[in-house]
């Protein structure tokens, strides 16, 4: 079972008592569209647009294993995902400049969570400072944990001048 990071109690009981909340895809990536942008070669920085979107590591989860819902209303983010975790997470990172999650663990792995933060969920994502991690079955929560998420900085550019 999965370890425990300071999940409060009132959100362990709701997430008991209610099925899954939502869904929102939150992928803006696609598969005919990834294919496609390997096989193509870049002759012109028109024609590369978006390839820094790309991921470069290796994924904690595929597109269809998980879900990210944001509560508005309550500022709160959850990840839900079905299959068990293969590592323990030490915190999340956003980077709005890829608007992709990088996910530290405490063996000191780095992963990409698997898909791009949609535009419409993006602000209401990075509001929180933590997410909480849901592992479901069945569309019922079996069980998760908190983590801190942190926005990365940007890069500043540096001139000659």
């Amino acid at each position: 079972m999965m370890s425990s990071c300071g999940m409060e109690n009132r959100t362990e009981l709701s997430m008991q008592q209610q099925p899954f909340p939502g869904r929102i895809i939150m992928s803006e990536d696609s598969k005919d569209n990834t294919e496609e942008r390997k096989n193509t070669r870049k002759t012109s920085m028109k024609d590369d647009w978006g390839s820094s979107l790309s991921k470069k590591h290796k994924s904690l989860f595929n597109k269809q294993d998980f879900d990210i819902f944001c509560d508005k209303e309550q500022g709160e983010t959850f990840i839900f995902h079905g299959p068990e975790l293969a590592c323990t997470i030490d915190y999340l990172e956003y980077n709005p400049e890829n608007q992709r999650v990088m996910v530290y663990t405490t063996d000191g792995q780095k992963l990409d969570l698997g898909a791009r933060i949609q535009w419409l969920i993006r602000p209401y994502f990075t509001q929180s400072r933590t997410v909480l991690m849901v592992r479901t079955e069945n569309g019922k929560a079996i069980g998760g944990f908190e983590v801190p998420l942190k926005i990365k900085e940007p890069v500043e550019e540096k001139t000659l001048n």
